[in-house]
This record gives C-alpha cells, structure tokens and sequence, in this order.
C-alpha cells in the first residue's frame, strides 16, 4: 500500500511515498506530485523509518514516580494529568501562564 506523507522533520515539508507492506515502511522516497519538492528529499527524510523503528523510541507516555523511577501511562491518563495540572497552574499564575509555538513543519501536519 502506498501512503503520501509530508515530512516534518524541517521546514522544507518535502512531500513524500511511502510503500508500507504487513505494516512497516518498505520504502520512503521522495513523492514527484509534490507541489513544493517535486520528488526530491533528503537523508533525514529517507531515514524516516529507522526513527520510527528505532528500538529506544518512546512509545507510550512516561511519568516520574514518587520513588524517581520511570512509570508508563496510557494515552488518556496522560492527557487527564496534564490537563488537571495545567488548570491549578492557571488557576494559581493566571490564564496567559501557557503558550504554544507553533511553526513549521508542525503548523502544516495539522490539516
């Protein structure tokens, strides 16, 4: 199956083709329909599956435990932590006490 991806890893947002079979990337090049890069990549973009591959990749949410070690947490737990402790945060500092950057690349995956 052949999935079309923006990269995200710098701003260039090069277009990419990905050939994926049994679920893993067989091939990532560069897509040529890609109004912006025409087909060309570079090695960052090619590499793209030995990140997401990489054994050492974080894959579930981590939280320092109260005995310093390291604890996974699903998804929602994650998230439900994070939003109840930013609320005291706002509540205690204000509502402006947060910001979010968002810029390229990642402002043009959210579409």
């Amino acid at each position: 199956m052949t999935h079309f991806r923006a990269c995200n890893i710098c701003e260039a947002i090069c277009g990419l083709e990905v050939e994926v079979l049994n679920g893993a990337a067989e091939s990532i090049r560069g897509d040529a329909a890609d109004p912006l890069s025409g087909g060309h990549i570079c090695p960052k973009g090619v590499a793209l599956s030995d990140v997401h591959q990489d054994p050492d990749r974080l894959r579930l949410p981590l939280k320092r435990g109260t005995d310093g070690e390291w604890q996974t947490l699903s998804w929602d737990a994650a998230f439900e932590e994070i939003a109840s402790r930013l609320h005291g945060i706002q509540d205690e500092h204000g509502e402006k006490v947060a910001a979010m950057y968002l810029g390229n690349p990642t402002v043009h995956n959210q579409g």
